[in-house]
């Protein structure tokens, strides 16, 4: 077995950091679309989540959200759904989504989790969507279970 030369070490490195580089980028940006409650004559501008990175990372280190605007996380099965607030600054209400569309949990007014454990929440209802918004927006619009949405 040879030994690696310092230049082929530099080398091997910079490979690695620039394909973690390209990785944390291709991940890291998010789509936006649009979330409609046609019941409720509403519209929430959303950033999707459709990937694992994406989805880990949520609203983390946010310092605001505009008003009607939220994340829609996007998962390939409905199933349970379990989240944290790790690293989130701001208050959230969050609305779980069945496949058809139509509102099947809501947790409301999740405290941001500044301590190093942080407690999860897992819905009871299945969901293959879940839409994070301010703290207070549920309420405020009066959602309820069994809403129908668009998007």
């Amino acid at each position: 077995m040879s030994k690696l030369k310092p230049m082929q070490i530099i080398s091997i490195i910079s490979t690695l950091i620039l394909l973690v580089a390209a990785a944390f980028l291709l991940t890291g940006k998010t789509k936006k679309s649009s979330v409609e409650f046609p019941g409720r004559n509403l519209k929430v501008d959303v950033e999707l989540a459709q990937n694992v990175a994406q989805q880990a990372k949520g609203l983390m280190f946010r310092e605001s959200l505009a008003e009607n605007a939220g994340m829609l996380f996007i998962f390939s099965s409905e199933s349970p759904k379990t989240f944290w607030m790790k690293n989130t600054k701001i208050p959230l209400d969050l609305i779980f989504i069945s496949a058809d569309k139509k509102v099947a949990e809501i947790k409301q007014n999740f405290e941001p989790c500044r301590e190093g454990s942080c407690p999860s929440y897992r819905s009871v209802a299945a969901a293959k969507y879940v839409l994070e918004v301010n703290a207070g927006f549920v309420q405020k619009n009066g959602i309820q279970i069994g809403d129908a949405l668009n998007f």
